[in-house]
């Protein structure tokens, strides 16, 4: 059950990715999330770094432009059922985006 919320947390941060959601952050920032991505869909990492990595991944995906114009409604709602998962909420930013 883990590992496939952190297989929808991936996913739908590197469909962000993709859609320039992130173009705004630093090399460094992007570097750090692609790490986080890369160990959150490895058998080996312990959970206490399985924990931080989603934490920083987290962390980094509420940092997105989700209003940038290449950003589909589809990947708002993966994006949306992902941070759900973390008990995190995303409605308001889904009302004001249906509104554009």
């Amino acid at each position: 059950m883990k590992r496939s919320n952190n297989f929808l947390l991936v996913n739908a941060a590197g469909q962000l990715m993709q859609e320039h959601a992130f173009d705004h952050l630093s090399n460094d920032k992007l570097s750090r999330m692609n790490n986080c991505m890369r160990q959150l869909l490895q058998d080996e990492i312990t959970i206490r770094e399985r924990k931080e990595r989603e934490n920083e991944l987290l962390n980094f995906c509420l940092e997105a432009d989700l209003f940038d114009e290449s950003v589909t409604i589809q990947t708002l709602h993966q994006w949306q059922t992902a941070i759900s998962y973390y008990g995190l909420s995303a409605e308001p930013v889904m009302l004001m985006q249906e509104e554009v």
